[in-house]
C-alpha cells in the first residue's frame, strides 16, 4: 500500500502556510505554553550540534539575528524543508528501484527505504498537524519517529550502496528531520540519546 509522497507534500505545504499564519500571531498562537521567541540565528545555535547541522539549520530557517519569533515558526520551517529533501529523495530511491538494471539487493534495500519513507512522511504530516492544532506536546513522538524510519533506509542502504550519493542524501534527510527536532527542544523534545548524529 504505496502512499504517495507528493500528495503528503502538498498537505505539508497547505498546513505550513496556515501555521505560519498562526505561529506569526505572537505568543498567544498556542496559550496554553509558554512557546519561547528568539530569532533564526538563535535557534539554529540552539539547534545545531556542529557545522554541517549549523548550515542545514541556516538554510532552513535562516540566519536573522531579528526579530524574534516563536520557536513553533521554526520547527515549521525545519520539518517543511525535511519534507521537501525526503520528497526528493524517495523518488529518487524509487528511480533505482525500478530501473531494471539495478542489482536486486539494491532494489530490495530501495524497497524498504520507500517503506520506511512513507513512515517519514507520515511522521512529518503529523508534526504540522500538531503544530497547527498548538499539540505542543505530542510533537515529542513525530521528529524522533521520522528520524527512525530514515535511519532504518541508511542501515538496509549502506551495505549494498556504500557511501554513495544516494546514501549521502538520505543521510541529508536524516540531518534535517534532527534539525525540526532540535528546534523542538524548548518544547521538551530534549530526549535525544536515541538519535546519532
Amino acid at each position: 500500500m504505496e502512499k504517495s509522497c507528493c500528495t503528503i507534500f502538498a498537505v505539508l505545504s497547505l498546513s505550513l502556510t496556515a501555521a505560519v499564519l498562526l505561529a506569526g500571531g505572537g505568543a498567544d498562537a498556542c496559550g496554553d505554553y509558554d512557546v519561547p521567541s528568539m530569532s533564526a540565528a538563535a535557534a539554529c545555535q540552539k539547534a545545531s550540534t556542529g557545522r554541517a547541522m549549523s548550515q542545514i539549520c541556516a538554510d532552513e530557517v535562516g540566519t536573522a539575528t531579528s526579530p524574534d519569533e516563536e520557536v513553533t515558526a521554526f520547527v515549521l520551517a525545519a520539518v517543511n524543508a525535511a519534507a521537501k529533501s525526503c520528497d526528493a529523495t524517495v523518488h529518487a530511491v524509487r528511480d533505482v528501484v525500478q530501473d531494471p538494471s539495478t542489482p536486486l539487493e539494491v532494489r530490495e534495500a530501495g524497497q524498504a527505504c520507500d517503506g520506511r519513507y512513507d513512515e517519514a512522511m507520515a511522521r512529518l504530516a503529523d508534526a504540522v498537524g500538531h503544530l497547527n492544532g498548538c499539540q505542543l506536546a505530542e510533537l515529542s513522538a513525530d521528529a524522533p519517529a521520522a528520524v527512525a524510519a530514515v535511519d532504518d533506509c541508511t542501515t538496509a542502504l549502506l551495505p549494498v550502496v556504500g557511501f554513495s550519493p544516494l546514501y549521502n542524501k538520505v543521510v541529508g534527510d536524516r540531518d534535517r528531520i534532527t534539525v525540526s527536532l532540535y528546534d523542538g527542544i524548548p518544547f521538551g523534545w530534549d530526549d535525544t540519546s536515541e538519535i546519532h548524529s
